[in-house]
């Protein structure tokens, strides 16, 4: 591939259905109220491994993948409710019930993101910024890259939210691990309008 590439590619954690189905349909409140797009233009998620700019093929990619997660071991992942993130608002699910970072979370994506280093080109698409360990917390978007653009809009959705008070599970099992590849025309302009994506591969830790 090239630098110029259309594709990235995410690794991600796929929350339990009825969390996606809600995911699923506040995506759709965001961008029938507020004309937010780039939540609902992925699949519900918690990223492990995102933007990721691969210098290898797909085949190659799978079967790095295939050794690092065939020994993996599923984990209990525990919503604590919305909060903002830098500018966005999401599901914090980094933290164990006492506040503390969920170590099977952080675990496996500093595993991930290990694994694929050597993989990965540099690039400096919009609105992204290179991984650190330091800053991640694991989430699941509601209303994400426009607020960066949008910050007027934060407090308003915040109330909305608020108010719709949405209620996922408190807690879920960490068993399902997905690839993605996603698709954009120009990677360093508004890429969420009109970025496509397809899913890969799954794997299902025990």
């Amino acid at each position: 591939m090239t630098a110029r590439s259309p594709h990235r590619y995410g690794v991600f954690l796929r929350p339990d259905p009825h969390t996606c189905t809600m995911l699923a349909q506040l995506h759709l409140t965001m961008k029938q109220q507020f004309g937010l797009v780039s939540s609902a233009a992925f699949p519900p998620h918690a990223t492990l491994a995102g933007n990721i700019h691969c210098g290898v093929t797909e085949a190659e990619l799978v079967e790095v993948l295939d050794r690092l997660l065939a020994d993996a071991a599923s984990f209990t992942v525990y919503n604590s409710g919305i909060v903002r993130l830098g500018s966005a608002l999401v599901f914090d699910v980094h933290h164990l019930p006492d506040g503390t970072p969920n170590t099977g979370m952080t675990d496996l994506v500093a595993a991930v993101h290990k694994a694929l280093a050597p993989l990965s080109l540099p690039h400096e698409d919009h609105l992204t910024r290179p991984f650190s360990m330091d800053r991640f917390r694991a989430h699941l978007s509601v209303a994400s890259h426009e607020l960066a653009l949008r910050p007027d809009l934060a407090d308003e959705i915040s109330a909305f939210l608020d108010v719709l008070a949405p209620a996922p599970p408190p807690r879920f099992t960490a068993d399902t691990i997905s690839l993605f590849r996603f698709h954009s025309h120009d990677w360093e302009a508004k890429w969420w309008k009109d970025m496509t994506w397809e899913h890969l591969r799954s794997w299902h830790p025990s």
